[in-house]
């Protein structure tokens, strides 16, 4: 017969399968990039730009309209140079963009469509540009100033430089046309079937 020490007798020990909060199991997990963000780097974000071997001559120019969704939220549209010379009377505003590719401190990716303009000088698109170059070679911020109608270009102190870790060693996690596919899901109008061209009624 067994006795009642044998019957509540626990089957482990708990301290014996329990980890401890610093366990590290060897089996190291890869981000999956499913979400790039499509715009500037925001005004409290250190940010970089990714080298891809030809400075900023590595980045497309492109043309970008604003126009309404089917819900009447105003996104921004990539046009190819066919559809935007075809379209261009009933699709404004659009600009030309430069597609930067580049990251912050925090590991987040980012297309960031620099604006030029080569017909009449812009201290937006001006300063816009000096920073992104900055930003090929050191952490960066951008910051408005609308009284002077500029960004203002922030430099990483010395100091912050030693703590802050870069999270891609300025290497790419995905490639860069990838990149812009996810920034711009349904958003790249490439033909006449595209529900943006649809949507405007024109027949070209």
């Amino acid at each position: 017969m067994q006795t009642d020490e044998k019957k509540t007798k626990p089957l482990f020990d708990l301290k014996k399968i329990t980890i401890a909060d610093d366990f590290d199991d060897g089996l190291r997990g890869q981000k999956v990039f499913d979400v790039v963000r499509f715009d500037k780097p925001q005004p409290n974000e250190w940010f970089k730009l990714f080298d891809l071997g030809k400075g900023f001559e590595s980045f497309a120019k492109v043309v970008i309209t604003k126009q309404p969704d089917a819900r009447g939220e105003e996104q921004r549209y990539l046009l190819t140079p066919d559809i935007a010379q075809t379209y261009k009377d009933y699709l404004k505003p659009y600009t030309r963009s430069v597609l930067t590719y580049g990251y912050t401190a925090q590991g987040m990716i980012f297309i960031w469509p620099v604006n030029y303009n080569p017909e009449y000088a812009n201290k937006w698109h001006e300063t816009a540009k000096a920073i992104a170059l900055a930003a090929q070679h050191e952490w960066t911020q951008i910051q408005s100033d609308k009284a002077q109608k500029c960004y203002v270009h922030m430099r990483m102190n010395d100091k912050y430089k030693q703590e802050t870790k870069d999270p891609f060693n300025n290497k790419p996690p995905i490639a860069y046309e990838l990149a812009i596919e996810k920034a711009l899901v349904n958003r790249i109008v490439d033909s006449e079937d595209h529900p943006l061209i649809q949507h405007i009624g024109v027949k070209a």
